[in-house]
């Protein structure tokens, strides 16, 4: 579970290297993610306080005309209650940015982690009240052609997969690739337009057979995908940056008549960053995609849906910074169905030296749901310490 993770390095100045640790408390009002008329089996208690240790390393540096960057965390959770669901988890992060002499650059970055996966996620799922790990990673490499010129060409790869422990989330386990050919130019010395093509490939290995409601089996279902997309960047003076993306999507999965439906429509994303003053920073985030591709809902295999996210800094001192964050999500099913997801957070940060910081955080989230076993309403709220040498 997100709230049970432990905190990445929170850092403002650049470092070649650092090493640090932190410790948190949660208090979790709803863990398993169920309504007040969900049974849970006998013994399981559904509030509890998770401590959370973690270990944190990372680098910044220069090689030459390269430059290397990495962040990780080793984190253990521990339940006071739930003691089953104890569990080690962790995150990691690296890229390498890279250019030559002449007009050509790119990047390799991946990402891996391990955690707690969220309970009750809907979209078929069965309730799951052993621990559950979720595992997640992704590898992109990008070249570029004349990145800083008027007119540049741009090619990427990207490996994208995730797992789960349960067979009850065997429907969102999935692996795919994409690659992506893309012509850009700068009309304008702040504006940046895309032409790009994508093609991705992938499968879901172990989704199950059911007959009534009894699963007989698992089957595995391949999915190609096309997009032609028309991108703009526009950057206002450096306060103000604006993403957008337009495409044309065409998803096919086979088998033609399996579980999955096909999709041939428009889909898009809104990126929206503001810092109207040096102690304000804003952002918006809109997205209309797929289930592997929409902002929150990635376990939404089976449909498109829409989802909004909405953030917020403020320093109040030199030391003390206040952040809010709200996003949601929806989803529609041609049979009437849907789901509707909303989450709200509010924390607290001080910085009382560049290595030392106390952040504090209270979050609530819901679901709204055609499927009454998948409503429910949560909250948590905690504290954690952290501390970094560089």
């Amino acid at each position: 579970m997100a709230v049970a993770s432990g905190a990445r390095a929170q850092t403002d100045d650049a470092a070649p290297f650092y090493t640090g640790v932190s410790v948190g408390v949660t208090h979790v009002s709803n863990v398993y993610r169920v309504g007040g008329a969900t049974a849970l089996p006998e013994g399981t208690t559904n509030s509890d306080n998770v401590t959370t240790a973690a270990l944190l390393a990372g680098l910044n540096t220069r090689l030459g005309r390269q430059r290397l960057s990495f962040d990780g965390s080793l984190q253990d959770n521990r339940y006071a209650n739930n003691s089953t669901l104890n569990n080690s988890a962790y995150s990691l992060r690296g890229a390498l940015d890279w250019e030559t002499v002449g007009d050509l650059s790119g990047t390799l970055n991946a990402q891996a982690s391990r955690s707690l996966a969220q309970f009750n996620l809907g979209n078929g799922a069965e309730l799951v009240t052993q621990k559950n790990l979720e595992r997640s990673r992704e590898v992109n490499a990008v070249a570029r052609l004349g990145a800083n010129l008027r007119y540049s060409l741009e090619a990427g790869l990207n490996h994208r997969s995730r797992d789960y422990t349960a067979e009850q989330y065997d429907r969102f386990v999935y692996s795919q690739n994409t690659a992506t050919l893309g012509a850009y130019a700068r009309p304008g010395g702040n504006v940046r337009l895309g032409l790009v093509a994508r093609r991705t490939e992938g499968e879901y290995p172990r989704y199950p057979i059911y007959i009534s409601i009894f699963r007989v089996g698992s089957q595995t279902i391949d999915y190609r995908r096309n997009d032609v997309d028309l991108t703009a960047n526009w950057t206002t003076g450096g306060s103000s940056q604006l993403f957008t993306r337009i495409s044309t999507s065409r998803v096919h999965h086979d088998p033609v008549n399996g579980p999955l439906r096909d999709f041939h429509g428009t889909t898009g994303a809104v990126n929206w960053t503001w810092q109207p003053t040096g102690k304000i920073n804003l952002g918006v985030q809109l997205v209309r995609d797929t289930g592997q591709e929409t902002l929150l809902s990635t376990t939404n295999v089976n449909r498109v849906g829409t989802s909004w996210q909405l953030n917020g800094v403020y320093a109040l001192t030199g030391k003390l910074s206040f952040n809010a964050t709200a996003t949601g999500s929806r989803s529609e099913r041609d049979d009437g169905g849907f789901d509707s997801e909303r989450t709200q957070g509010i924390g607290l940060r001080w910085a009382y030296s560049r290595g030392l910081s106390l952040a504090c955080q209270y979050n609530h989230a819901s679901r709204d749901s055609s499927v009454l076993q998948y409503v429910y309403t949560a909250s948590s709220y905690g504290c954690t310490g952290q501390a970094l040498f560089f």
